[in-house]
């Protein structure tokens, strides 16, 4: 889901950012059971965005726009995820049916 938000959002300026944050959350241990609480959930999105502060700041200032859409776009996805799933659906988990 998270892949599949910033793949449609990271053109290829600003790829590098969101492949950072994808990648963070997503390796976060704290995602194989995501808590249940918002906070704490977008506590998750400020330490992967803290991890990738170097990779953000090699963008060029012009694309900040578009590096603002993907954080809050990945806060909301965060903050409630069902609404996310409804929205953007999901990606097919390797192996599974759709």
């Amino acid at each position: 889901m998270i892949a599949l938000l910033l793949a449609l959002q990271a053109v290829a300026p600003t790829a590098p950012y969101a492949d950072c944050l994808s990648e963070r959350i997503n390796a976060d241990a704290r995602m194989e059971k995501p808590p249940t609480e918002a906070a704490a959930r977008v506590a998750i999105f400020d330490d992967a965005a803290k991890a990738c502060a170097p990779v953000r700041a090699k963008v060029a200032k012009a694309h900040g726009p578009m590096l603002d859409k993907i954080d809050a776009s990945m806060k909301a996805v965060l903050t409630n995820p069902d609404a996310a799933e409804a929205e953007f659906g999901t990606e097919p988990v390797a192996g599974e049916t759709p």
